[in-house]
């Protein structure tokens, strides 16, 4: 026991933020081994012990993601005016309420109502803790604490897989309903822990405005947004262009796929911390964006050149293109967080960044049409959207510099009035 003292005390020790990291860390490794385990049941249990097709499965995600994209920029709102962690407290014991329901579920409207519920806040929980990070840590340990909880999150997911792989082998709805239990228990736990996380910064008092959504006018942000959400297209690349264009279109096995995600999963958690590294500037989460762009462009390029190569060639290349998918995503979320965290307006930071995932969220409904497309058209497809990942990681530094522009025009809060009442 002394021992696993001792290397807690060591993680503390070199956790950016210290105990706080810590506490940090502990709560996004909780978050996503429930997480993790609801994925890996969530599709069999709706269709196997609910009984509902993938049709009506569908038609829940849809209208859950249409309500999630509705409430974003009203809970970015709300945080700025009580605070991220209270929001975030909030959303916790919401999405825990909603799974303790959902193993009740047995027809299509009560499958309705649920999913529904759970968007209204789906799309809060993401930007809420990266806010909470804003204000918990100083300023130069934010993004390299975001870039540790990223990699902690991934072995998260995998050991939540592992967990929910028991209720895929005793394929019961009592296993799975277990499975949806521990989800909502994490859930509850993440709100206890949040709640007692102390906090450097406070929402400023005389930033209680009704609905200030001044963000829609700020171009510079939004062009930034823009771009790191076609950046954030590797995400689709990986769970459904490269798995799609090797079955389709290569002679390679698709046994290969599982190998390439561990590759890129080993790479994602061993990586991420180290690309993080210069990108607490604009100028540097504007350079990440770029070398993402870069990439990603040479991702798709080589994907062109799979089919028309041996098998034992092709499966190098598909190698090359699996590292350089995970160079892209590495350079794309270290460059958007330190980005999105420099280009928020003070004070209303929570809306900020619900906008900058709200981009993400909208890449996440429109990519997996586009890449299909891709695949679909084949070598033009991946050369088009080569270029647009270029493009977009090249228009980076301008809209950068645009955005600091902005930032030093923009009048500075008077610290008094934060102190009033």
């Amino acid at each position: 026991m002394s021992a696993v003292w001792q290397r807690v005390r060591g993680w503390r020790g070199s956790m950016p933020g210290g105990s706080v990291g810590l506490r940090l860390a502990v709560m996004a490794m909780i978050d996503a081994v429930g997480t993790g385990a609801f994925l890996a049941v969530s599709v069999p249990f709706i269709t196997r012990s609910v009984h509902l097709s993938e049709g009506n499965l569908g038609l829940g995600l849809t209208l859950s993601a249409a309500v999630a994209l509705a409430t974003a920029i009203p809970i970015g709102v709300l945080a700025d005016r009580i605070g991220p962690k209270k929001v975030l407290v909030g959303v916790s014991l919401w999405r825990c309420a909603c799974f303790v329901v959902y193993p009740l579920v047995q027809n299509l409207w009560q499958f309705l109502t649920v999913v529904c519920l759970l968007g209204l806040v789906d799309k809060a929980a993401a930007p809420m803790e990266q806010a909470l990070v804003g204000q918990a840590t100083a300023t130069e340990d934010r993004v390299r604490v975001v870039a540790i909880l990223r990699s902690l999150r991934n072995v998260g997911f995998t050991v939540g897989a592992l967990l929910g792989g028991i209720g895929l082998l005793i394929d019961t709805r009592a296993g799975y309903t277990a499975i949806l239990l521990v989800n909502a228990a994490s859930f509850a736990v993440l709100a206890s822990l949040a709640a007692r996380l102390p906090v450097l910064s406070a929402p400023a008092k005389s930033l209680r405005r009704r609905f200030s959504v001044s963000v829609l006018r700020d171009g510079s942000f939004l062009s930034f947004t823009g771009i790191n959400a076609v950046l954030t297209m590797h995400m689709t690349l990986l769970s459904i262009g490269i798995p799609l264009w090797i079955v389709k279109h290569t002679d390679v096995s698709s046994a290969l796929i599982s190998p390439l995600v561990a590759v890129n999963t080993v790479l994602a958690v061993a990586l991420q911390v180290r690309a993080s590294r210069g990108t607490d500037t604009i100028a540097g989460a504007a350079r990440a964006l770029v070398w993402a762009g870069v990439s990603l462009a040479l991702c798709c390029l080589l994907l062109v050149a799979a089919p028309k190569l041996p098998v034992v060639l092709a499966v190098g290349v598909l190698l090359l293109a699996m590292v350089a998918l995970t160079g892209g995503e590495l350079f794309q979320s270290a460059g958007g967080w330190g980005g999105s965290y420099l280009l928020a307006a003070p004070g209303q930071e929570g809306v900020y960044l619900s906008v900058f995932w709200l981009g993400v969220a909208i890449q996440q409904i429109a990519a997996p049409v586009l890449v299909s497309l891709v695949v679909t058209t084949g070598t033009s497809g991946w050369v088009v959207l080569a270029a647009l990942f270029a493009v977009c990681g090249l228009a980076a530094p301008p809209i950068g510099r645009w955005a600091q522009a902005r930032a030093d025009s923009r009048p500075q809060p008077d610290p008094t009035l934060a102190e009033a009442t």
